[in-house]
C-alpha cells in the first residue's frame, strides 16, 4: 500500500483512507471503518502477515466446504488458534481462501449497501476469481485466452497418475489453487527411466504428523516413492494439474514473463530467469533484459504476446483495473500462453515505464488518464 499512497500523494495530492486487513478479518463492522462516498475502493494483499493470516484460518475454520467436506485439508479454529508463527510453514491453503472469500463477500455486501458497487478499482468478486487457479483457468479458456491444457483438479496421486494417462501427457504441472509465490508448485514428469519432480517444498515429520515448508530452493524428488509422498501432500490443499509446456530459454535457463496490465494497457514487463523448471522472482533465478525477449520475438511477435495480455484482461476481467499476468513463450519465440493472472501483481519496485512506476499508473488509470500507446517495457 505504500507505493500506492505515495503515487497518490505526487500526482494527486491525496492521502488514502487506510484499514488494517486486522480490523477487517477481526469482523469489525464495516460502518465503523469506512465513511460514505470514497471515490474509490482498493483492495491490497493481505499476505505476509501473520495475524491476518491466523484469523482468516480461523474464519475459514468455521465454514462448509462447497466441493464436499473432508476433500481437502482443513484444520479446527482450535488447531488453529494454538498456533504461532512458522516461518515457511504452509498452512491450510483452501481453508484460508475460503476464510478470505467469505471476508471480501461481507465487504462486497457492505459496499452494494453504501452505494460502493461501482467504485471499486477491482471488484472483489475478480479478485476471488485470480485468486483460484480451477476457476481462473476456466474463465480464460472460456473467454480464449492461450493458456496450458488442464487436466483438472486431482483427488490423489492416483488420480492426477490416471488424468496423465488418459490425457497421453507425462510431464504436469501441479499448482496449488489458492498459493502464491510458487509456493508448493510441483513439476512432475515420468519415463522410461524413472519418475522425478521439482518443488520448493520440504517434508517434514514433527508431532506425529507431516509438515509442509516452502522453503525457496528447487529441490529434486526421485522415485515413485518419494513423488508419491510429495504429490500427497500438495493435492490436499486442492490443486490444478497443467500440462507442463516447455519454456524459452536465455542466459542458459527457461524464462517466463510478469507483464502488468493497467488500465487496459500492458505497461511493465518483468523477465524471470529460473534455475529449473520453475521460475519466479523469489526463487533467486535472476533477472534478463527486456530487450532480449524484444530481439528474439521481433516487433510483430513483441506486440502479439502484449495484445494478448490485454485481451485477456478485457475478456476475462473487465472490471480489474490492473492484474499481473504470468506469461509464458514457448521456445519457438513466437508462441504465448498465460499461465495464471495475480490480482495483487504490481508490485515492481524500480521497474518503470515510460518514467513511471506501476502504482503512478494506476493512480492516473483511475482517475480516467488517457492511456499511452502501447509499448511496455522494463528490466
Amino acid at each position: 500500500m505504500e507505493g500506492f499512497s505515495q503515487a497518490l500523494g505526487r500526482l494527486r495530492r491525496q492521502r488514502p483512507r487506510l484499514v488494517p486487513w486486522l480490523w477487517v478479518a477481526g469482523r469489525v463492522p464495516w460502518e465503523h471503518l469506512l465513511p460514505d462516498g470514497l471515490p474509490h475502493l482498493r483492495l491490497e494483499s493481505p499476505g505476509r502477515n501473520w495475524p491476518v493470516e491466523q484469523q482468516l484460518l480461523l474464519r475459514g475454520a468455521d465454514l462448509a466446504e462447497p466441493e464436499g467436506e473432508g476433500r481437502w485439508r482443513r484444520w479446527s479454529a482450535g488447531a488453529v488458534a494454538a498456533l504461532s508463527l512458522d516461518p515457511g510453514r504452509v498452512l491450510p491453503m483452501r481453508q484460508w481462501f475460503l476464510g478470505w472469500r467469505a471476508t471480501l463477500e461481507e465487504l462486497t455486501a457492505w459496499a452494494n449497501r453504501t452505494g460502493g458497487a461501482g467504485r471499486w478499482l477491482t471488484p472483489p468478486a475478480q479478485v476471488l476469481l485470480m485468486g483460484d487457479k480451477a476457476a481462473c483457468q476456466a474463465a480464460l479458456e472460456g473467454a480464449g485466452v492461450p493458456v496450458p491444457p488442464a487436466l483438472g483438479v486431482p483427488r490423489d496421486f492416483d488420480d492426477l497418475w490416471e488424468l496423465m494417462r488418459q490425457a497421453g501427457r507425462s510431464r504436469v504441472f501441479l499448482k496449488p489453487c489458492h498459493g502464491s509465490s510458487a509456493s508448493g508448485v510441483v513439476a512432475l514428469e515420468a519415463g522410461r527411466g524413472g519418475v522425478q519432480a521439482f518443488s520448493t517444498l520440504e517434508l517434514t515429520a514433527a508431532e506425529g504428523e507431516v509438515r509442509l515448508y516452502n522453503r525457496r530452493r528447487i529441490q529434486v524428488w526421485r522415485g515413485l516413492t518419494e513423488v508419491r509422498r510429495l504429490v500427497s501432500a500438495v493435492v490436499a490443499e486442492r490443486c490444478l494439474a497443467q500440462v507442463w509446456v516447455p519454456k524459452a530459454g536465455l542466459a542458459g535457463g527457461p524464462f517466463d514473463l510478469r507483464v502488468v496490465v493497467i488500465g487496459g494497457r500492458a505497461r511493465q514487463v518483468m523477465v524471470r530467469l529460473g534455475r529449473g523448471p520453475l521460475t519466479n522472482s523469489l526463487l533467486g533465478g535472476g533477472k534478463a533484459e527486456v530487450a532480449a525477449v524484444q530481439e528474439r520475438m521481433g516487433p510483430a511477435g513483441w506486440a502479439r504476446l502484449l495484445t494478448v495480455c490485454e485481451q485477456t484482461m478485457a475478456r476475462a476481467f473487465p472490471g480489474a483495473l490492473s492484474a499481473g499476468l504470468d506469461v509464458l513463450v514457448e521456445p519457438d519465440f513466437r508462441t504465448v500462453r498465460v499461465l495464471e493472472v495475480n490480482a495483487f501483481g504490481d508490485l515492481l519496485p524500480r521497474l518503470l515505464h515510460e518514467g513511471r512506476d506501476t502504482y503512478s499508473w494506476e493512480v492516473l488509470a483511475a482517475n480516467g488518464a488517457a492511456p499511452a500507446q502501447v509499448s511496455a517495457t522494463g528490466a
